[in-house]
This record gives C-alpha cells, structure tokens and sequence, in this order.
C-alpha cells in the first residue's frame, strides 16, 4: 500500500507548510480571476479580440524578462524576490480593482495592468521553483510537488473558478479583483513568516554569461530541449488559448450562463486533481521521460473531444479527462528538473523553462480570438490539438536522445 511517511515528513517541515500555504491561498484568487477577467473583458468592449489581446497583455513582459528572473534569482535570496513579486502584484490588482468598481475600468487600463502583472510574474515563477528545493529532500520531491499541485489545482481550478462564476452573476467581477489582491497580501504575510533563505553563491560572471550559461545547459540536455520545443507550440495553440476559447465556446456556441464557465474551469481542476493526487501516492515511475511524453501527447490528442463537444457538460468530461494528463506530465517535469540540474543553476534553467514554454502563448492567445471569429471557435480548437498531437507522438516514437535519461541512474543532488 502506498505510504503516508513522506507526506507527514514534507507537512512537519515549517517552511515548506508556510511557503505551501500562502501559495495556495493565493492561487485561490487566481481561480477567482481566471473567470472574472474574461467576462470582465466582455463586458467592457464586447470583443473577443480584446480579450485576446488582455491576456496575451500578461504574457508578453513575462516571456520578456523571464531570462533576467532566472539570473536574478541565481544571485538573490529565493524567498524576498517572491515577496517582493506579490507585494506588487497585490498593489497592481487593488487598483484595478478599485477603478472597476468605480466603473471608469477602460480597456487601456486593463492592458496596462496586465502588462505590469506580468512583468513581476517573470520574478516569481524561477524564484518559486529554485526555493521549493531548497527546503525539501531531493527525494521527496515528487511527492512535494504532487502535494502543492494538489492543493493549487484545488484554489486555483476548482474552487477559486467556481466561486469566480458565482461573484460574477451576484456582486459582480469587479469584487474579484480585490478579493485576488487580498490573497496576495497572505502570501506575502506567509513569506515573511519563514526563516530568511540564504542568497545563491555568486558565479563571478555578468549576467548576460549567467543567461548564457543556463541556455548552454537546456540546448545540450535533449530531454530539456526537445520537451521545451513541444511545449512552446502545446501551449500557444491549445492551453493558454483555453482561457480565452472556452468562455467563448461556452457562452457563444453552446450558449452557456456565466455561471457554467465557472463550471468548465473547474471540471479541468477535478481532473488536474485527480493527476497530482496520484502522483503524490503512487511510486516514483522508472521512466520519468517518457511516461510525462504520452502522459502529455495524450493530452493533446484528447483536447479534440472538447472543441466538438455538442453540450456544455460533454465539454465539461472532455476537460475534466485533459486534466490529469497534464498535470501527471507536470509534476514529473517540475521533479525531474529539481532532481537533475544542479541546484547553483535552477533558477536560471526554469526560467528559460517557462521563457520557451511561453514564448509563443502571447502570439497564440492573442490570435485564438481572431481566428475564433474567422473560423469558428471549434476549428480553433481541433486543429492545433490534432497538429500538436502528431508532432508530439512523432518526437517520442523518432529521438531516441529524448529518453536517455531514462536509461541512466537518477543523478545525485548534494
């Protein structure tokens, strides 16, 4: 039977549980705002191009400064750079969200906001994935990441989307954006509560050689680079677009309530849930590449079943059997890059991890509303997922270089 041991020892540890628990609340508001931005967005202007561009908004600084975040965190303490993200990102959101309850919002603000939310993203998201193992056993890695994917998916897409949608068709989505700057205020309350983290040793070089250092690093680990490459097209053109594309098919083509796109999100967390309970529990799998591969091109090919979905709850099991997939695949990648590169240079490789992996989701998000208005919003979803399945089966069946880790011993972590 599976063991409980390496929960119990990953919950006793006092900065992970703070760390854990402000993250969690805070992906609670970004549930919240996952359903009250896109119809915030329509309600504003009416346009689906406007949508697109407001999120697209949010990921252009990221992918922007995100090589910078990555030298950055190499170089300063892990857990004040995140503090010093959501204490911004809580400043930037309470102003949105006091000037959309006033009803002066326009669509220039929206963008502005998104842009400056953005920006600190690319601070936090290498910071955040260089600190977890500094506090946790390489070991118990999995089970850790499983463990926050679990209560993330949890805030984040079930329940945070779920109260979203009943915020929107009650006291409206302008209470959302100040309920999600409050959630950033725990976080960071949760943040200062933890013992200081030490800065990383300092490299000697500049940081244009720390940037260069870590993408030397992801081009000659195949396994890195080829999933990277697979993962900046599964993300333009089938996953982030889900943000814009499923308030769309919901309201527009299957002619849903507001309260139902609540509800798609949320069926895309119970799934999600599901994958990262299992990992938590389930041994460690002997091929970590390969299983994350088919976990991921499975994926892909199962988006099909949402974009020609003939009902809104037949989208919703068709997002509700994406889930563990994704997040199955997910939680493998975030453990395999904690356990295999050397932890001086995390910072760095995840951030080129999350620059590629979203490289082209500004272009994609922002196209996926035009082209939902050109050529229907369940072409814009069926083909990508059929062209990012295909290309994905044909590297893990085609690179034998792909799987090699597989075949060699975890390395070691000091």
């Amino acid at each position: 039977m599976p063991s409980l041991d390496p929960l119990r020892a990953i919950l006793s540890n006092r900065q992970f549980t703070l760390l854990w628990g402000g993250q969690t609340v805070s992906q609670f508001g970004d549930g919240i705002v996952s359903v009250a931005l896109p119809l915030l967005v329509l309600q504003t202007t009416g346009s689906a191009v406007d949508l697109g561009l407001v999120v697209a908004a949010r990921l252009v600084p990221t992918v922007a400064f995100l090589l910078i975040g990555g030298a950055v965190t190499d170089r300063a303490s892990r857990r004040l750079l995140m503090l010093v993200s959501d204490a911004s990102r809580a400043i930037i959101t309470t102003t949105l969200g006091l000037l959309a309850l006033s009803g002066v919002l326009n669509f220039s603000e929206l963008v502005a906001g998104s842009l400056l939310f953005g920006t600190f993203d690319a601070l936090f998201y290498p910071s955040s994935s260089a600190l977890y193992p500094e506090l946790i056993n390489a070991e118990l890695l999995i089970q850790a990441n499983s463990l926050r994917q679990s209560s993330g998916t949890i805030s984040a897409s079930l329940l945070g989307p779920v109260v979203g949608g009943v915020i929107a068709s009650t006291i409206g989505t302008s209470w959302s954006l100040l309920i999600d700057a409050g959630t950033f205020v725990v976080s960071a309350g949760c943040l200062l509560a933890m013992r200081a983290t030490p800065r990383p040793a300092p490299t000697g070089a500049s940081v244009l050689a720390d940037i260069a250092a870590g993408i030397r690093f992801c081009r000659r680990t195949p396994w890195i680079a080829w999933t990277l490459i697979v993962a900046a097209f599964a993300n333009a053109i089938i996953f982030m677009p889900i943000a814009v594309l499923l308030p769309l098919l919901f309201k527009r083509t299957l002619h849903s309530p507001d309260w139902m796109v609540g509800v798609g999100f949320a069926a895309f967390g119970v799934g999600s849930l599901i994958g990262a309970l299992l990992l938590a529990f389930l041994p460690k799998p002997k091929r970590r590449v390969g299983t994350m591969w088919v976990l991921w091109t499975s994926a892909a090919f199962l988006t099909v079943g949402y974009g020609v979905a003939p009902s809104t709850w037949t989208a919703c099991l068709a997002l509700l059997t994406i889930g563990p997939l994704l997040m199955g695949g997910q939680v493998i990648w975030e453990s395999l890059l904690q356990a295999e590169v050397p932890r001086e240079m995390l910072g760095r490789v995840s951030s080129v991890d999350f620059m590629v992996s979203f490289a082209l989701a500004p272009i994609g998000v922002a196209v996926a509303g035009v082209a939902a208005g050109v050529v229907g919003v369940r072409f814009a979803i069926v083909f990508p997922a059929l062209f990012v399945g295909a290309f994905s089966l044909t590297v893990l069946l085609a690179v034998r270089s792909l799987t090699a880790l597989d075949r060699e011993p975890p390395a070691a972590i000091a």
